[in-house]
């Protein structure tokens, strides 16, 4: 490794952390193409294996960009011996269309590897990395800190690793790759050729400009022209020279080089030549042989290869384009006929395609439509390009497009899903196939939240005459959904009712799901949430496990967690191997059950994997609602300004409507100030969305989390007129869920603060105490304490102050509970043992662990992993590995090993105590 000692030298550093300590780190290793990323992998991987360390390796290929985690699932065979059995890596591979499982299988196969000794992974050529793949390793990255895995990732550039270090997996190195010194290069010379470099080869070694590739390619030039007595053969340019080495070659040879350099990964000789259509009329060994002793292809076993990924793409810029693309054209039709390979083909399809191409176009679609639930981004990009490649004449455009305009859907490409509409609507007459593309639109539009245009479009078509019954009851569903959000409650779901009796009528399916989701939000919106119960419930019974999320969460609202919890166990279990619809909402209602009930730790944990997954899945409104508790959370605890850069996050985010965005921002919003001091600035950021209220298109103004919040702004601004409709919206809620004692404990809460009755707090402090959210329960004894002390019976009302103190305190709601102690004080009381532990907790060391970091600590260091842990504590494995990041972060340790020594430490220390 000639010039390369240092970067050699980082990496066996973090190699030896690994073998000594067992902790993780990521090695980033960035350069431009030819400078040894390559040969600094292959050589720390071979002092790895001398130290008895696992090592695993993979690489990211041009042509499998569309390909899910191929190069991360690729590397769990490639070590001697593999990380995972033949067995277990059939089941991965089948995987490859759930990105979630297949994180999770992967991370399982790892952690068993490293639990019995370090293991390297190296994944080169990160650049060409899949949008799964990189999902796959940010997830990994997370969750198995730690371990004594070594990750080293190589690019051709920093921004395109920069996610990865994001993942914040522990200890992060950055080798940036510097041209070889003149020194270096006269080394390899010597190396390469057993004598030192006379003066025209030095003078060739200059024009190198300190790439290892281009030198050692010069360099052989030099001995190939030595044994051909030909001193003046030798190219001063790599690519020059590899186009020279190319036209030496006979034709047959010729075309077999650069048909393995299109296929971009090893091919079979028998392949390569099968795909040419020419086995008959060459003779393979004698064009195979010619070819791997020019020394642009190698081969290795069975298959051929470039030796390096610059050759290839040389060898590809030598070639004529249309050369080219008649090569990628015969690729995509040999993997999607003869091997069944969809995506492969699709990359060589994408690469081929020609204005007209319908084999192409139609490869292009068949993997949009696979990959949709998949990586949506990629999916969407097919899809699109697919349909650009044909024209109106042709036959198969209409069909084409109206499959992309379903892709682009589901993947929620709204602005491209509109454009294709209206490019097949402007070019059809039947106004029944009109009526099928428009509530195709219709849907993309509310998936991205562009309520008002889909509203626009639908009354446009339907105003147009006569459609067939089916396609006009789903077009008048989606306005009805469409308005759930727009229109004014009552109205809304008078008008969700009419489209379900019109969708059952026409016995159309589509119309029916829409028409009762369209019900179930108008009466969530509403805060009838029995009846949204009734209406989600009967919408997953005509669907499946779709809807399973709103059905828990119309359970949350009623107050019913136990039962939600019920629901939320069992679709794991029986949905598990879901992963586009099912498992991001379940995700979503469990981090909104964590935060009510109170589990800030676990929530903040489930809101991050969320967050994860929303964008892997293109998902706004999942990201959305991630932040949004991220935020919460944060604002409980005090931690205004971690609280303020989430917030500007969630408002740089764009694709969906105010009426979808709005609600969740003004309540942030309005939150932040609040915890600013500024209650003024935080009525009016609340203003619009409760006197909004009794015209709710949302249900957040009538969600139990902020009625509290609103009343007690509006007081301490001042403005009577806002905290009476706060009163009224409160009470409005209590009537419509009758017996849910966080809606009608908050309504007398704040019809008793707002009027002074006592006996009114005293029995909103009742009720609240019989709710599951420890929040209210919380709310309602500091009201009750507050009012108890106005009104002269301090003994009672300090009792009452204790159990919100209490109730802040486990939750971690410390501004909460700084409040409630500013009150005690106030009346010349302070519980100096209890308020100086909490106050003392230390921010590192055993006594700044929360309890539930407590538990996951004390799991792992008794051997579990993260799946055994989670299954120990009812969590997700996401959540324990997020509890286990902080766990490290506050204990000051990297690895697991020293997460035991750190708790028979304090073991011990305990025992001394007592």
């Amino acid at each position: 490794m000639r010039g390369r000692s240092e970067p050699v030298a980082i990496a066996m550093s973090a190699m030896r952390n690994a073998v000594r300590h067992g902790s993780s780190s990521l090695i980033m290793v960035s350069g431009p193409p030819g400078i040894g990323k390559t040969a600094l992998m292959r050589e720390v991987s071979s002092q790895a294996a001398r130290m008895d360390v696992r090592v695993a390796a993979g690489g990211c290929e041009p042509m499998g960009q569309v390909v899910p985690g191929a190069p991360v699932i690729a590397a769990l065979r490639k070590g001697h011996p593999p990380l995972a059995g033949t067995e277990e890596y059939e089941q991965i591979l089948a995987l490859s269309d759930q990105p979630l499982m297949l994180a999770e299988r992967i991370a399982a196969v790892l952690e068993s590897a490293a639990a019995s000794g370090p293991v390297l992974v190296c994944l080169d050529d990160w650049q060409w990395a899949d949008h799964v793949s990189r999902f796959i390793m940010r997830m990994l990255l997370d969750r198995l800190i730690g371990l004594p895995l070594l990750w080293m990732v190589a690019g051709r550039d920093e921004d395109t690793l920069a996610d990865l270090a994001e993942s914040d997996p522990g200890s992060v190195e950055h080798i940036r790759l510097a041209p070889l010194t003149t020194a270096d290069l006269v080394d390899i010379a010597q190396d390469r050729l057993g004598h030192l470099p006379d003066a025209r080869t030095r003078g060739f070694l200059d024009a190198a400009a300190g790439s290892p590739l281009l030198a050692t390619q010069l360099l052989d030039d030099v001995a190939r022209a030595a044994v051909q007595g030909n001193r003046n053969t030798v190219s001063l340019r790599f690519n020059t020279s590899i186009a020279e080495h190319l036209a030496e070659l006979s034709p047959d040879a010729r075309t077999l080089v650069g048909l393995v350099a299109v296929a971009s990964r090893p091919v079979a000789p028998k392949e390569a030549l099968y795909v040419l259509s020419s086995a008959d009329d060459v003779d393979a060994g004698d064009a195979v042989a010619e070819a791997c002793a020019s020394g642009l292809i190698e081969a290795d076993g069975d298959t051929m290869a470039t030796p390096h990924e610059l050759v290839r793409e040389a060898i590809v810029a030598a070639m004529p384009s249309p050369t080219v693309r008649t090569l990628h054209g015969r690729l995509a039709g040999y993997y999607f006929e003869s091997k069944g390979d969809v995506l492969l083909a699709a990359a060589h399809a994408r690469d081929a395609a020609t204005p007209g191409d319908v084999t192409s176009a139609l490869i292009l679609m068949t993997a949009a439509e696979r990959l949709v639930d998949v990586s949506p981004e990629d999916a969407g990009d097919l899809a699109v390009r697919a349909f650009r490649t044909l024209s109106r004449q042709q036959e198969q455009w209409l069909a084409l497009g109206r499959r992309c305009l379903s892709v682009l859907r589901r993947t929620e490409r709204t602005d491209d899903a509109i454009a294709v509409a209206d490019l097949v609507l402007a070019h059809v007459d039947d106004k029944n196939v009109s009526g099928e593309v428009e509530s195709e639109a219709a849907q993309a539009l509310w998936l991205g939240g562009r309520l008002g245009q889909l509203l626009t479009r639908v009354e446009r078509v339907l105003a147009g005459g006569p459609l067939d019954p089916a396609i006009e009851a789903r077009l008048r569903a989606a306005g009805a959904l469409a308005n759930s959000r727009l229109m004014k409650g009552q109205d809304a779901a008078e008008l969700a009712e009419t489209a379900l009796e019109d969708a059952r009528a026409s016995a159309d399916s589509e119309a029916i799901t829409l028409a009762l989701r369209a019900r179930g939000e108008a009466a969530r919106n509403r805060a009838f949430h029995r009846e949204a119960l009734q209406s989600f419930r009967e919408l997953r019974a005509h669907t499946g496990a779709l809807h399973l999320a709103d059905e828990i969460t119309a359970l949350q609202f009623l107050d019913r967690y136990d039962h939600a919890l019920t629901l939320l166990n069992e679709a794991r279990a029986q949905y598990a191997d879901r992963t586009t619809s099912v498992l991001p909402a379940l995700q979503c209602a469990q981090i909104w059950q964590d935060y009510n009930l109170g589990r800030s730790d676990e929530a903040e944990a489930g809101a991050r994997t969320l967050l994860e997954i929303g964008r892997q899945l293109g998902n706004n409104l999942y990201v959305l609602d991630a932040i949004v508790v991220q935020i919460a959370v944060a604002l409980l605890r005090g931690d205004i300004e971690v609280a303020a850069a989430r917030f500007a996050v969630a408002e740089r985010l764009a694709g969906a409507d105010n009426e979808v965005r709005r609600p969740a921002l003004m309540v942030m919003r309005g939150w932040l100030r609040a915890c600013e001091g500024d209650m003024t600035s935080a009525a009016h950021a609340f203003g619009p969305l409760v006197t909004g209220a009794a015209k709710t298109c949302n249900y957040w103004p009538l969600w139990p989390c902020w009625i509290g919040l609103f009343f007690v702004v509006g007081t301490a601004a001042a403005d009577p007129r806002f905290t009476d409709i706060v009163v009224q919206e409160a009470e409005t809620a209590a009537e419509r869920n009758p017996g849910v004692a966080s809606f009608e404990g908050l309504a007398l809460n704040v019809r008793g603060r707002s009027t002074g009755s006592l006996p009114l707090i005293t029995e909103s402090a009742q009720v609240l105490a019989r709710s599951p959210r420890p929040l209210l329960r919380a709310f309602g004894a500091e009201s009750l304490g507050q009012a108890l002390l106005a009104a002269g019976d301090r003994t009672a009302g300090l009792t009452e102050l204790d159990k919100a103190w209490d109730d802040y305190n486990r939750i971690g709601a410390i501004r909460y509970r700084g409040n409630v102690q500013k009150a005690m004080s106030a009346a010349g009381v302070r519980r100096r043992t209890k308020w100086a532990a909490a106050a003392a907790r230390p921010s590192s060391g055993w006594g700044a662990l929360t309890e539930a970091e407590r538990r996951v600590a004390a799991l792992i260091a008794r051997g579990h992993t993260n799946r055994s842990a989670a299954r120990e504590l009812g969590v997700s494995v996401n959540t324990v590995g997020t509890h286990l990041r902080l766990v490290f972060s506050k204990l000051r340790i990297q690895s697991r090993v020293q997460l035991v020594n750190a708790l028979h430490v304090e073991e011990r220390g305990v025992a001394q105590r007592l």
